[in-house]
């Protein structure tokens, strides 16, 4: 893991946290995959499983992962 993605990740997870003291129901993570070079279907996965396990923990849950194009949507609603 790289710096930039270790930024970013600590970005995503501050955000979460972030909402969910706010009190928002809903949060919305997600990453562009990079269509100038070969990524395996296995690294995309990986990458969405750290997403779902970093953002989880706070009080989250994973209700859907939607592709788009060359990008990846993950939903999360509140926890009861």
């Amino acid at each position: 893991m790289g710096l930039i993605h270790a930024w970013r990740m600590q970005r995503l997870v501050s955000d979460a946290r972030t909402a969910f003291e706010r009190g928002d129901l809903t949060f919305i993570a997600g990453f562009d995959i990079d269509t100038r070079r070969r990524v395996s279907m296995k690294q995309i996965r990986r990458e969405i499983d750290l997403i779902i396990n970093a953002v989880e923990p706070i009080g989250w849950e994973c209700v859907s992962v939607e592709p788009f194009l060359a990008s990846v949507k993950i939903d999360f609603l509140r926890q009861s």
